[in-house]
């Protein structure tokens, strides 16, 4: 377990960061915030289906492994480092993706302790470099240093694609 931020802080939750394989009981909410978050993506599985998915993501020691984040106990958000994440680009790996903060956390710091647990997860496996694709957490990114790459299209837009020398 990784806890960030500070406790001193009145203002900041307390965040702790684990293995999804320690937290099964979050999977249902995990697979309602993605398809609430992307329905388009997700309207071809079941509720059933998306907590397999996630389930196969619930690895401590090799990849797939997705990560839970916590504040103050009550579950916030995840990220996952898996192997060929984006299949249009399969040079470009491992990939940290899967970044989601629920709603009432965000702006909290959250989302980017989580991109920092994943690269230190990458570093434990043994990567040098890390890979993400994002529409939104650009911002996330640059600030923990990554380093903008390009801008990728695909079939539902454009995405741009970092690197993180670890």
């Amino acid at each position: 377990m990784i806890v960030a931020g500070s406790p001193d802080s009145y203002m900041m939750p307390k965040i702790t960061i684990g293995f999804l394989a320690d937290h099964p009981d979050t999977v249902a909410t995990l697979a309602k915030w993605f398809r609430d978050q992307w329905p388009d993506y997700f309207a071809d599985m079941s509720q059933e289906e998306m907590e397999q998915d996630f389930l196969s993501d619930a690895c401590r020691d090799r990849l797939p492994a997705r990560l839970v984040a916590f504040a103050s106990g009550e579950l916030a958000g995840t990220i996952v480092l898996r192997e060929g994440g984006t299949e249009t680009l399969p040079e470009f790996q491992p990939e940290l993706g899967g970044l989601y903060v629920g709603a009432s956390h965000r702006g909290q710091g959250i989302g980017t302790e989580l991109v920092r647990a994943g690269m230190k997860l990458a570093r434990d496996q043994g990567y040098e470099t890390v890979f993400a694709t994002t529409v939104a957490a650009a911002g996330i990114l640059e600030h923990s240093g990554w380093e903008f790459i390009q801008t990728v299209m695909h079939q539902d837009g454009q995405t741009l694609l970092y690197r993180c020398k670890l």
